[in-house]
């Protein structure tokens, strides 16, 4: 009978340690990232070859809660227990998906204020493909964090589309 119990004796970082460090690295490495292409100096120089006026604020504001939507869908992937190969299998799924979308969300600004419209659509239809992705994935994870990454997919498609225009 004592040979059938299992214990998992695996040393995890506490929940609210975990939450920032997901939180922090996410929106401090992303937007170090993002904001070095140049958005800051760029929003008025290239504000007359967009399609319609978006207020600068958002232009601004817009990475930092795209990178926040991120660091909190991590984390609640992160925070679950795996027991099984499948939900293994399905968590390094998601971390690769993450990676690569966080990767392409941190360079479409580039794109975009360097006056690249096709390059920044490509990037952004890219990135809008990952965020399904990882929506799909995190909903298996996590209900909250496929909630939050839905969010995330909405607010990254309506910038596909107007990039789409822009650049077509």
């Amino acid at each position: 009978m004592e040979n059938s119990v299992s214990v998992n004796n695996q040393k995890r970082l506490s929940s609210m340690a975990l939450f920032w460090v997901c939180l922090l690295a996410t929106v401090g490495i992303g937007l170090t990232i993002s904001y070095c292409s140049g958005i800051f100096g760029s929003v008025s120089a290239y504000a007359s070859r967009l399609p319609f006026r978006i207020p600068k604020w958002l232009v601004i504001a817009t990475p930092p809660v795209l990178f926040v939507h991120m660091g909190i869908a991590l984390f609640l992937v992160l925070n679950n227990n795996v027991y099984d190969y499948n939900q293994r299998i399905v968590r390094n799924w998601t971390w690769a998906f993450w990676l690569t979308l966080f990767v392409a969300t941190a360079i479409t600004p580039y794109f975009i204020y360097h006056g690249m419209p096709i390059a920044a659509y490509i990037v952004s239809s890219i990135a809008t493909a990952l965020a399904l992705g990882t929506a799909i994935l995190c909903y298996r994870g996590s209900i909250g964090a496929g909630v939050v990454m839905t969010v995330f997919l909405i607010v990254v498609s309506l910038i596909m589309v107007y990039l789409g225009y822009w650049a077509f």
